[in-house]
């Protein structure tokens, strides 16, 4: 049995470690730390009914109420959490960015903000949680919510400037592999009057073959943009018209500038983010907040320094509306579509930023040796120019090497940014090389 744990993320494999014991027992854990209610939703994987209906037993029967939201991605979770502020917790079923055989689960907190539960909780937590001792007339209950993308779509379409987008009259590929997201977002490319090609399904691999191949059939059709989103709706990328596949520190890069064109504040990227990201955020009148890498830092940053913005060089980027704040690949969908519809093509854009090049790795190093690597590292390069945000961040003449604890315990993660890919993949090897315990 294996189980992969972050700070709020569970996963492992189906019927190997996630199956309806480890949902039903969490449920019981998160009912007892939470109380009622906890709100439940799920992407569009197979096996989620399966894990959804022990995960709800498990709330319900330690009193817990269960409002089901039924299918919907993770910012739509969040956006109804923080309207909700009565919610105590939830918790989507999702696996991410992970092949169709893992899934897993992503708590929040009250206002839908990620939650690093299992910084504190073990997996023992989890596997010898008590059952629930609660009378029949006190179990929990299941209170189906009201469908409520509609509001959800009238508040994303708010933020930008709709009259002009629909009259661009633009021709967009839309890549969901989740029906959850596909709908909404097709949704909102339909009240922005695009004529979109929708492809994709229940597959939630982000790699560089899938956009390679979103990439090209936007040139074969000669359309105005391609739009891929990954499963749980946080993490967005796209292909210009030329059909090259735009990277993500060039489509934040692109949104920073927009942002601060309109006014200037502080800006959250995380410690492994380009030499790109840190220049336009200088050169445009930002200030820079660093952060530690992962999407719950960043979010919990950008909400703490009240910034116009946060973003990192994957395609996660929070956006700040109102009282919402997460990542939000929809809404950084439309944002993108405005700034195309304003300031010129993607592939312009894109050609006028310089080209930096981010390889990452890992290997696995029992958690008690972890400390002990970094620190090893840290010494082996003593007088040498580096920053502790998280981890050891190592400069060099062109460019940087990132030696971190993963948000996966067991693991150490490796990044480095060079001028070429090249360069960058042999630095992360060389590093591993000099610090991996046989």
């Amino acid at each position: 049995m294996t189980l992969f744990v972050g700070s709020n993320i569970v996963k492992g494999n189906i019927n190997d470690g996630m199956d309806v014991e480890t949902a039903m027992k969490l449920g019981r854990l998160l009912g007892k730390v939470y109380g009622s209610p906890i709100a439940v939703a799920m992407d569009g994987r197979t096996s989620n009914q399966m894990l959804k209906g022990a995960l709800t037993s498990g709330i319900m029967s330690v009193g817990c109420d269960v409002m089901d939201l039924g299918m919907v991605p993770t910012p739509l979770i969040q956006y109804y959490m923080t309207l909700h502020p009565e919610i105590k917790g939830g918790v989507t079923i999702t696996a991410s960015f992970a092949g169709p055989d893992i899934n897993g689960f992503r708590i929040m907190k009250s206002g839908g903000v990620e939650d690093p539960i299992f910084d504190e909780l073990t997996l023992d937590s989890i596997m010898n949680v008590e059952k629930g001792t609660v009378s029949g007339t006190n179990a929990g209950e299941i209170l189906k919510v009201a469908d409520f993308t509609e509001n959800y779509i009238a508040s994303i379409l708010s933020k930008v400037d709709v009259d002009a987008i629909r009259q661009a009259g633009l021709r967009i590929c839309l890549d969901c592999r989740n029906s959850a997201v596909a709908s909404i977002a097709s949704s909102i490319l339909l009240n922005l009057s695009i004529n979109c090609i929708t492809i994709g399904g229940d597959r939630s691999v982000f790699n560089d073959d899938r956009l390679e191949k979103l990439g090209h059939l936007v040139r074969s059709q000669e359309l105005d943009l391609g739009v891929a989103i990954e499963m749980d709706a946080d993490h967005v990328l796209f292909a210009s018209s030329d059909g090259k596949p735009v990277s993500g520190d060039k489509s934040f890069a692109i949104i920073a500038k927009s942002i601060l064109d309109q006014n200037k504040g502080k800006i959250v990227i995380p410690i492994n983010s380009t030499t790109l990201m840190e220049d336009v955020i200088r050169d445009n009148g930002g200030t820079i907040i660093h952060t530690e890498v992962g999407e719950q830092s960043m979010v919990m940053k950008v909400k703490e320094n009240e910034a116009l913005l946060g973003g990192d060089v994957f395609g996660c980027i929070v956006i700040p509306v109102d009282q919402v704040c997460t990542c939000d690949a929809m809404l950084v969908m439309v944002k993108m579509i405005e700034i195309i519809v304003k300031n010129g093509p993607l592939a312009e854009l894109d050609k006028s930023l310089p080209d930096y090049y981010i390889a990452r790795d890992m290997f696995e190093c029992p958690e008690e040796q972890i400390e002990p690597t970094l620190n090893r590292f840290r010494e082996m390069h003593n007088g040498e120019k580096m920053e502790l945000v998280d981890g050891i961040k190592l400069f060099k003449d062109d460019g940087w090497i990132l030696v971190r604890h993963s948000n996966v315990k067991g693991v150490i993660k490796i990044y480095a940014q060079a001028n070429t890919k090249e360069t960058a993949e042999e630095w992360t090897k060389q590093t591993i090389r000099g610090l991996k315990i046989d």
